[in-house]
């Protein structure tokens, strides 16, 4: 009786949410499986809060006026940006320099720019559709695309002060054309 009654109380609250934002129905199994689970495993916590601590993601939200997550989702951005344009051991290097990557990379909206599936074209009009792309992004965080522009120096102090010189000239290197 409890189970129907939380299942029951769980859709409607489901369905009451998905008039005002975007819902799934992976959220509403995730959040009943949760809720109903006996086991007592810890629970990971969400993106957003692992990278509020990163400092970062704290210098990009205080020197930009930016949320944590516009600022975790930009850095994510660029380095998907990095990941296709630059040779594996570039793109570890910067990889490794930065907090949390591949959380970093998970919170970067997927490109809506129909160009950016030129890409496979190859030189200058792949890193043309591939700029595009980036901005494309940065426009799904709410972010226009001069915000590119003023990530990457708060991203190169951050890698100077935190020694991480290799990860400067790659990313200098990669917006320098």
């Amino acid at each position: 009786m409890k189970k129907s009654l939380l299942l029951s109380v769980t859709l409607t609250t489901a369905l009451t949410i998905s008039s005002a934002a975007a819902f799934s129905l992976g959220d509403a199994a995730g959040a009943l499986s949760s809720m109903t689970s006996t086991t007592s495993a810890p629970k990971t916590a969400p993106a957003t809060q692992a990278t509020s601590s990163n400092a970062l993601v704290g210098m990009l939200s205080s020197q930009l006026g930016v949320s944590d997550k516009q600022a975790a989702g930009g850095v994510g951005s660029i380095l998907s940006y990095a990941q296709g344009s630059l040779p594996s051991n570039d793109y570890t290097k910067l990889a490794s320099a930065v907090p949390d990557a591949s959380s970093m990379l998970s919170m970067a909206p997927k490109s809506t720019n129909a160009l950016s599936s030129l890409g496979s074209l190859g030189g200058a009009a792949s890193s043309a559709t591939s700029m595009a792309g980036l901005a494309s992004q940065f426009s799904s965080l709410g972010l226009d695309s001069g915000m590119i522009s003023k990530f990457i120096p708060i991203m190169m102090d951050y890698f100077k002060q935190s020694g991480s010189t290799g990860a400067m000239g790659v990313l200098s290197g990669l917006f320098s054309n």
